[in-house]
């Protein structure tokens, strides 16, 4: 993530467990608490912005079906193509979602 150079202080109280999740991001990306609010930030904020009233449950609930229609419908027609498309999928999760 890129230095910010023209930054303003900020004071917010957090429960424990909302800690523990900036923690966590902090511990994944091996940086501090501030760096970690602002991946935080800068990957929960544009979601919210965009998609104000998006129900995330609904919208991953869709996207498991898709996964498993699309699955199914492989290995009917080729199943070696089943193993193919775990490993791209798993593949593009590490290059543009990790």
């Amino acid at each position: 993530m890129k230095l910010v150079t023209d930054t303003q202080v900020i004071s917010v109280r957090l429960p424990a467990d909302l800690v523990a999740m900036v923690d966590d991001v902090a511990i994944l990306k091996s940086c501090e608490r501030s760096e970690a609010l602002r991946h935080i930030i800068h990957a929960g904020a544009p979601f919210i912005i965009k998609a104000k009233n998006v129900n995330v449950e609904r919208l991953l609930t869709g996207l498991e079906i898709l996964v498993i229609d699309c699955l199914r419908k492989a290995s009917e027609a080729n199943p070696d193509d089943v193993e193919m498309l775990i490993q791209a999928a798993s593949a593009n999760v590490e290059t543009y979602h990790a």
